[in-house]
């Protein structure tokens, strides 16, 4: 009987130490042994000898169309790897992290504090740096684009989102939508400076009875705001910013700042922009652009103007170049990074395929295709399948085009997140420079973006958003940073309305900033981004 019971135990303990010493003998995603998984020599597809299959998660994406991508069905043609894909709102997504079965893998832009929660302080995320040699095509891009490396790095070292970039013909910051044919009627050329700007306007609402300019200031990064704020000085960036010297500065203080606001109330108080601008909804807004007496329209009515609003039934909508001043002669204008600061792939350390996991991803940075014939490259993982989701135009100069089944009832864009992808991810560079072969709308704006915002874009980007903060800093930000842009946005249509008078009330409205806490918000600043450049 002793001896029977010995054995027992003996058994047990065997039967313990294996699964100790050789992982789960199944997986939790698939029910498949890991240890059977063969992974093949890197770049070699399919990239496991014998099919696996992994689980994904997916948050907030409706699936009403279908519950899978097609980029992502050929994904796991040529690897041999199945995704099985699991789909949450947003709302569920903290009680999901918070519970003990995950997938083997997140496709979603975790917000900063989720992944310090998880990566940084739970461990819970694979460390992408200990898996490089895997994931050659990775590799490569972070050699040519190294701020993908360093916004996707962590206050600890590590990486644990896949890092994205994608530039284009949209890729812009400043958008200044100008109606040519309103300029034309009047007799107008383009503006070159800020007085040339005045003039027209002056010209402008003689001949048509109304102001001709609507700024949609809204985003300090986009539209009018740092395209005329830029012509003012030599920063480009209307927040947060390098003064050069590798210290962090707030130009919202700056004499920059001030001359600009200044030159906005004066063309506000002569009648030059739209009374209202600051309250005008959307359906004023575009009813204005359509009018075909406003010139200098925002964002809403620049993306949506249709070409029965014109004339001829023609689009003349283009973008305005920047403007120069006596204070700075230098077109420069704020430029954009291009860089997905919230790379939406993270692999659960927890999963048994986690070398096949590296070397699938790998996929989304592949400037060639990774199969012949297969069309799957990086940027599938933005526009789908090359050749036939998009391709280059033969003959075209600089053209590209974007294709939908003719059975789709929708736009692109919607098929493009309805069928082809989730998120954007990867790599996604091949359309830098180009413009869609389709006439309408978005291919004037990008003949504007090429023309007259991208050849001014500035370099020097500030990573404000790509920055990472410890707890400590966040807690600081969560203090005080919400409360001091409400402000600043406050005061600037106060000053630019005459509300406020920008030259008596600057010291009061800098001091109030600092007792806002704003030295405390700089020196968090100065820190991550001393770790950033360190």
């Amino acid at each position: 009987m002793l001896k029977k019971s010995v054995l027992c135990i003996a058994m047990v303990l065997l039967v313990a130490f294996s699964i100790y010493a050789g992982g789960s003998s199944e997986s939790a995603s698939s029910g498949q042994a890991a240890s059977t998984v063969v992974v093949s020599p890197v770049g070699t597809y399919p990239i496991v000898e014998e099919p696996i299959t992994v689980k994904g998660l997916v948050v907030g994406r409706s699936t009403n169309t279908r519950d899978d991508r097609i980029v992502w069905n050929k994904v796991s043609e040529v690897t041999g790897i199945n995704i099985e894909w699991e789909c949450i709102d947003a709302e569920a997504l903290a009680t999901y992290l918070a519970g003990s079965e995950w997938p083997d893998f997140i496709h979603y832009g975790l917000e900063s504090s989720i992944v310090n929660d998880y990566g940084v302080v739970g461990g819970r995320f694979v460390n992408i740096l200990d898996h490089l040699d895997e994931m050659p095509n990775l590799v490569s891009a972070m050699e040519e684009f190294p701020l993908m490396r360093k916004a996707a790095t962590e206050v600890n070292g590590e990486m644990y989102r896949l890092p994205g970039y994608e530039v284009s013909a949209t890729t812009v910051s400043a958008r200044p939508y100008v109606r040519t044919d309103v300029l034309e009627a009047a007799g107008l050329e383009m503006p070159t400076t800020v007085d040339e700007f005045k003039e027209a306007l002056r010209v402008l609402k003689e001949k048509n009875g109304v102001a001709s300019f609507i700024p949609e200031l809204s985003n300090d990064e986009s539209y009018w705001g740092p395209m005329l704020f830029a012509a003012f000085g030599k920063a480009t960036n209307m927040n947060f910013d390098d003064d050069g010297t590798g210290k962090v500065v707030f130009n919202r203080t700056s004499e920059q700042m001030k001359r600009y606001l200044s030159w906005m109330n004066e063309l506000y108080e002569e009648g030059l922009i739209h009374q209202e601008y600051l309250t005008l909804d959307g359906t004023s807004r575009y009813d204005a652009a359509r009018s075909g007496k406003v010139a200098f329209i925002g964002g809403g009515e620049g993306n949506n103007i249709a070409a029965s609003d014109f004339a001829d039934g023609r689009f003349h909508l283009s973008c305005l170049a920047p403007l120069t001043s006596e204070y700075d002669d230098d077109q420069t204008i704020l430029g954009k990074s291009g860089y997905f600061t919230n790379g939406s792939i993270f692999i659960n350390a927890d999963s048994p395929y986690v070398d096949a996991l590296c070397r699938m991803f790998d996929i989304i940075y592949a400037t060639e295709e990774v199969v012949p014939g297969s069309g799957l490259l990086g940027e599938s993982f933005t526009y789908g399948i090359k050749g036939v989701d998009w391709d280059y135009d033969e003959g075209g100069e600089n053209t590209y085009s974007l294709n939908a089944p003719e059975s789709y009832d929708g736009a692109f864009t919607t098929y493009q997140y309805e069928e082809l992808i989730w998120d954007n991810a990867g790599l996604a560079d091949a359309l830098d420079g180009y413009v869609t072969s389709t006439p309408g709308n978005s291919q004037a704006r990008q003949f504007g973006f090429v023309e007259n915002v991208i050849p001014y874009q500035s370099d020097l980007y500030f990573p404000a958003t790509m920055l990472k903060f410890t707890d400590d800093e966040q807690f600081v930000l969560d203090s005080y940073l919400t409360d001091i842009t409400t402000y600043c946005k406050q005061m600037e249509g106060r000053f630019i309305t005459g509300v406020s008078d920008v030259e008596k009330d600057w010291d009061s409205y800098c001091a109030t900033l600092e007792t806002m806490g704003l030295q405390e918000v700089l020196e968090v600043y100065q820190a991550a981004y001393d770790r950033w450049n360190g």
